[in-house]
C-alpha cells in the first residue's frame, strides 16, 4: 500500500487538510439548546475529536426561517445568534487537530407546520406531494422562493465561516430535506427547469452550492451529502440517475466533495443499517462515485463500516477518498487513538442495535446502549472516573448490568468477584444471540466482557451465589435478572389477574417457549399462538424460527401495531417480510380472553367481536417480566451496604440496565 492511498494519510479536501481519512458524517443526537448548539453537543464533538477522528460533520441545521419549527431540540445556522456557539465548537475541535463542518439543510415536506404555537406556518417543496412520514401537504415553491432557500444558504453558511469552522455540507440525501426533495423524482414532478429529468433535478443544489460559495469564497470547503440509490425502483433516485446528477454536479465545479449515502425516507432501513445488513454495504456505491467524480472531488462513503481493517481496504482500493465510521464513533469516540495504539481488544465495537436511532425516531436525545457516555461526555466522559477507596464488592449475576457494574468498579480499584450460575456471560443476551440475524449481541457480551477482565474483577462462572458464599464482601450488587411471568396479567386487563387457562401445560412463558424452539423449533406443535405486549424482537423472532419449521403461527397484540420498538429501530423492513413469506399472521389491535385447551379465544379491542381459534398447541405468553430478587431480599442487613441494578430492580431494556451499572459503578 501506497503513503498516498493509506488510511492514515492527510487529505486535501477544498480549502481543507485532514490529518487522515476516517471521519464521522451527520447525524441528529438532538443535543441543541434554544435552536443552538448546546454545551452537551460541544463535549459531544470534542469528545470524538479528542479520540482521534479526522473530521466530523455535526447534524443537520436549519439553514432558512422556515426551518425554525422542524425540531424542537434542533439547531439553526440562519440565525447569527449561532456565530459564538460555532466559535466554541471550533476551538473545542480543533485544539486536537480535528476539523468540523456544518451540514446545512431545509427540510421542505418533511416539516411540521404546526410543531411551534406561535410560529405556524406553510411547508415549501418542489411539487406539492407530502412526506411519507408527516403527511402535511406542502406548497410548491415558485421562482422568488427558491431564489430566496439559496440566498438563506448562503447566508447559513457565511455564519458557520464566520464562527471559524472548517466548511459545510448541503444534506441532499435520503429525500428527507427540501434540497433532496428537489433531487428525487419521487417529491419532485415539475416540468420547468427544476424537474423533468436527473440534469433538471440537479438544477437547485447546484444553485444553492454556487449561491454559498459566492458568499464564502474558495477558502472555505463547500460539499453536499447524496443518496446514490434510494431503493424505492424507478419511482426514486435510482442509481443510473445517481450517476448522471453526479457526473452534472462534478461538472459544475461547485462541490469540494460528494457524501455518499442511501435510502429515502421511505426506505431508512436501507439506509441506516441494523445488525441485519452485513458490513460495507454501500462501498460499490463509493467506488461507481469515486469512478464518475475522479480528481474534480472528494468521495465519501458511509454504510455499516465499523471496522478500522474494513476502511483501510476501502481507501487502499480507490473505493472513496474518506470513510465515515458514524456509529462506531458513537460507540467509542476514541476508536481511532485506540487503533493508532494497539489497543484494539479496548474498543467498544458498535452491534447495530440501533438504540441510538430508536431515541431520534421518538424525538428524543440521543445516547448509545453500548456506551453511557455518550451524550454525557461532561459527566461521564474521558477523564472522569476518580479513584475509589478500595472496598470488597461482590456482583451477583453476569448480565449487561452486572458486567459494567463490575467494570467500572474495579477500574476504579474496588476489590471485585463476580458470580455468574451459567457457564458463561451474558445473561439473557445469550439468548436474543442465537435467533435469525442477532449473532449481533455476542458483540455487545464482547465488549462488556473485555471491559471485566481489563478491569482486574475476578470473574466464578457456573457459582449459584447466595448469602453464605458472599460472607467477606463489604458491598453486594444483585444483578440476578428476570423472568417472563406466564400468568397473562397486563395492565390492559386490571380487573382480573391473568389470563384464564394461563394455568395449562401448553401456556409457556416467552423465554421457556424461546429456548425450547431453538433446541427443536417443532417441539411447540403445529399451531401456536403468541400473545405479545412488548413489542420487542424475541416474540417475533421466535414466530419466524417456528414459521419457518412449519407451524402456523398467530402474533396477537392490544398495541395500535406490533413491533413497536423493531420498527424504530428500522428492524421492521427488513423483518417484517421475512415474517409475510413465511405466513405468520400478525393481529394487532386484539387481545386473547381465555385459553381453553387447544381453543383460544381472541377479541377485538374495539368490540369488533370475538373468534376462536382451535386445534392451538401452544400459547406463549410474551407480556410483563417479574424481577429475580430471592438473594436480595436474604442479602439485606447482613451486609455493609446492598444494592440491586438492571432487570432485578426493574425488568427494562439493555440500555438501561448498562447505564445502571456504569452508575453504580462509579457511586461505590
Amino acid at each position: 500500500m501506497s503513503d498516498a492511498a493509506s488510511i492514515w494519510s492527510p487529505l486535501q479536501i477544498g480549502a481543507t487538510t485532514v490529518p487522515h481519512r476516517i471521519m464521522v458524517t451527520g447525524h441528529s443526537p438532538y443535543y441543541a439548546e434554544d435552536n443552538l448548539l448546546s454545551e452537551r453537543h460541544i463535549a459531544y464533538y470534542a469528545e470524538r475529536a479528542r479520540g482521534g477522528v479526522a473530521l466530523q460533520i455535526t447534524s443537520g441545521h436549519a439553514a432558512h426561517r422556515l426551518s425554525r419549527g422542524t425540531f424542537t431540540v434542533g439547531s439553526v445556522a440562519w440565525d447569527e445568534r449561532a456565530i459564538p456557539r460555532f466559535a466554541q465548537l471550533a476551538e473545542a475541535v480543533h485544539a486536537h487537530d480535528s476539523r468540523v463542518f456544518v451540514q446545512l439543510f431545509a427540510p421542505g415536506a418533511r416539516d411540521r407546520g404546526t410543531d411551534h404555537i406561535d410560529y405556524f406556518h406553510e411547508l415549501w417543496s418542489p411539487s406539492p406531494i407530502p412526506s411519507a412520514g408527516d403527511g402535511e401537504m406542502p406548497v410548491a415553491m415558485e421562482q422568488e422562493q427558491i431564489e430566496e432557500v439559496a440566498a438563506a444558504f448562503a447566508a447559513s453558511a457565511a455564519n458557520v465561516q464566520a464562527g471559524g469552522l472548517d466548511g459545510v455540507e448541503i444534506h441532499a440525501a435520503h429525500s428527507s430535506s427540501l434540497v433532496g426533495h428537489f433531487m428525487s423524482p419521487a417529491y419532485n414532478r415539475r416540468t420547468d427547469a427544476y424537474g423533468g429529468s436527473p440534469e433538471r433535478r440537479c438544477r437547485f443544489p447546484i444553485e444553492v452550492g454556487r449561491a454559498i460559495r459566492a458568499r464564502v469564497g474558495e477558502e472555505f470547503t463547500v460539499g453536499i451529502r447524496i443518496s446514490f440509490e434510494e431503493f424505492t425502483g424507478e419511482a426514486g433516485i435510482t442509481q443510473e440517475q445517481a450517476e448522471t446528477q453526479l457526473a452534472v454536479m462534478a461538472d459544475g465545479g461547485v462541490f469540494d466533495f460528494f457524501d455518499i449515502s442511501g435510502g429515502s425516507y421511505a426506505t431508512l432501513h436501507l439506509g441506516v443499517a441494523s445488525m441485519t445488513v452485513e458490513d460495507g454495504f454501500m462501498i460499490p456505491f463509493g467506488r461507481r462515485a469515486k469512478e464518475i467524480v475522479g480528481d474534480r472531488a472528494k468521495v465519501f462513503i458511509v454504510g455499516r463500516i465499523r471496522d478500522i481493517e474494513l476502511a483501510k481496504r476501502v481507501i487502499a482500493e480507490g473505493s472513496a477518498d474518506m470513510v465515515g465510521m458514524t456509529r462506531a464513533h458513537i460507540a467509542d469516540p476514541f476508536l481511532v487513538a485506540k487503533t493508532r495504539a494497539g489497543r484494539d481488544r479496548e474498543i467498544i465495537r458498535c452491534a447495530g442495535v440501533n438504540e441510538c436511532v430508536a431515541r431520534i425516531a421518538d424525538g428524543r436525545q440521543m445516547i448509545c446502549m453500548m456506551n453511557p457516555a455518550t451524550g454525557r461526555e461532561r459527566t461521564l466522559g474521558h477523564g472522569t472516573l476518580t479513584p475509589a477507596t478500595a472496598k470488597r464488592v461482590a456482583v451477583v449475576g453476569g448480565g449487561p448490568a452486572g458486567l459494567k457494574v463490575a467494570a467500572t468498579a474495579a477500574a476504579r480499584g474496588h476489590e471485585v468477584t463476580l458470580f455468574e450460575q451459567r457457564s458463561e456471560l451474558g445473561g439473557h443476551l445469550n439468548l436474543l444471540k442465537r435467533f435469525p440475524t442477532r449473532s449481533g449481541w455476542q458483540i455487545v457480551i464482547d465488549n462488556l466482557s473485555r471491559a471485566v477482565e481489563r478491569s482486574g474483577a475476578r470473574v466464578q462462572l457456573g457459582t449459584e451465589a447466595d448469602a453464605s458464599l458472599l460472607g467477606g464482601a463489604e458491598v453486594v450488587v444483585c444483578a440476578t435478572g428476570s423472568h417472563f411471568d406466564r400468568t397473562g396479567f397486563t395492565p390492559f386487563r386490571p380487573e382480573r389477574d391473568g389470563i384464564p387457562g394461563a394455568e395449562q401445560e401448553n401456556v409457556l412463558a416467552l423465554d421457556v417457549a424461546a429456548e425450547r424452539a431453538l433446541a427443536d423449533p417443532s417441539s411447540l406443535g403445529r399451531r401456536v399462538v403468541i400473545v405479545d405486549d412488548t413489542g420487542f424482537y424475541l416474540p417475533l423472532g421466535l414466530a419466524e424460527i417456528m414459521a419457518e419449521a412449519g407451524a402456523e403461527v398467530e402474533v396477537v397484540s392490544r398495541h395500535l401495531v406490533i413491533g413497536e420498538h423493531v420498527i424504530k429501530t428500522l428492524e421492521a423492513g427488513h423483518l417484517f417480510p421475512r415474517l409475510a413469506a413465511t405466513g405468520v399472521r400478525m393481529s394487532a389491535q386484539h387481545f386473547v380472553e381465555s385459553v381453553d385447551g387447544d381453543r383460544v379465544q381472541v377479541y377485538d379491542i374495539w368490540g369488533a367481536g370475538t373468534r376462536t381459534v382451535i386445534d392451538v398447541d401452544t400459547v406463549v405468553l410474551s407480556l410483563l417480566r417479574s424481577s429475580q430478587t430471592r438473594l436480595f431480599d436474604a442479602a439485606r442487613g447482613r451486609f455493609e451496604r446492598v444494592e440491586r441494578i438492571g432487570d432485578a430492580l426493574a425488568p427494562r431494556t439493555p440500555t438501561m440496565a448498562i447505564y445502571e451499572g456504569e452508575k453504580l459503578g462509579r457511586d461505590l
